[in-house]
């Protein structure tokens, strides 16, 4: 049984997708609401908020009704960097100290993955490609907090995976992503900035789910600590927006390139401009000649 913690968000609704595609596993969807989420045969939603010790239990419970070990890929996380920075005790909560209870709470786990992110690298500038071994520099509170979460889970003996600026449309009803707002904004007509002197080796939800179940149904012991899941081209979330414009037949000259130093008034928690990464260990795991972003 697959266990989806924070399966009704926009990673997690592709990671139960890519389950249901690509094994004949069950489903164990977790979210801290769950009023509005999609049943179907294969996936049992629980409520769980993962600050709460007994809400966790109560999963516990639950799993304990398995005979086989499950596999965890636990997403919960107080992600807007500008959050943290406001809410430090919340956010520290949230991403370390329910993590490692939910971490040392369940039993009985085959393998467990935790999706990190590019930010615990810090800048790299356009060329530097960061590898697994890497010193981590982050620039903000947030990737901090990643930092120490990444130690909590490897600690454990499981997994890591760092994942790069994710892309697609969203999957949920009720909350749209980026990406809509991208082809809404320029199907009206009207002009989109974006990023153009910022680089990330950039993914799609899809591509990134299917990578990341991959993993996990050819876990193995001796499989690394930390993986980069990421694509293999540099790009910009001008070149990304471009892309965009390419596939729905929109104007690609709506697509406005901006600067890095144009940010003022947009965000408050500092932003690496760069962290690309090498994921020449992720294609040499899984047998793969390429990793391209799939727009």
């Amino acid at each position: 049984m697959y266990v989806i913690v924070g399966a009704n968000g926009f990673l997690g609704s592709y990671l139960r997708m890519a389950v249901k595609e690509m094994t004949e596993e069950r489903i164990l969807a977790l979210a801290t609401r769950t009023d509005s989420v999609e049943e179907d045969d294969r996936t049992e939603w629980l409520a769980c908020d993962v600050t709460k010790a007994g809400d966790v239990e109560k999963v516990k419970n639950r799993l304990g009704q398995e005979e086989e070990g499950h596999k965890i890929l636990y997403l919960a996380a107080y992600h807007n960097p500008d959050l943290v920075e406001k809410n430090p005790r919340h956010a520290w909560n949230v991403n370390i100290t329910a993590l490692s209870n939910f971490i040392n709470t369940i039993e009985n786990v085959k393998c467990f993955f935790y999706p990190s992110t590019d930010s615990v690298y810090g800048d790299g500038g356009d060329t530097c490609h960061f590898s697994e071994w890497d010193r981590l520099s982050p620039v903000n509170r947030y990737g901090h907090h990643k930092v120490a979460a990444e130690c909590l889970v490897y600690s454990y003996g499981y997994n890591v995976v760092r994942l790069p600026f994710l892309i697609g449309p969203s999957l949920l009803s009720h909350k749209k992503h980026f990406y809509d707002q991208i082809t809404e904004t320029i199907g009206q007509g009207k002009e989109m900035k974006m990023f153009a002197d910022s680089k990330r080796s950039s993914l799609d939800f899809g591509t990134a789910a299917k990578l990341i179940v991959r993993l996990a149904e050819n876990y193995r012991e001796d499989m690394p600590e930390v993986i980069n899941v990421s694509g293999d081209e540099d790009l910009s979330k001008y070149d990304v927006g471009r892309m965009i414009a390419k596939k729905i037949g929109a104007d690609e000259s709506l697509i406005v390139p901006i600067t890095s130093e144009q940010t003022e008034g947009i965000f408050e928690a500092r932003r690496a401009k760069s962290t690309l990464m090498d994921n020449s260990l992720l294609k040499q795991y899984l047998g793969l000649d390429q990793v391209r972003i799939m727009i």
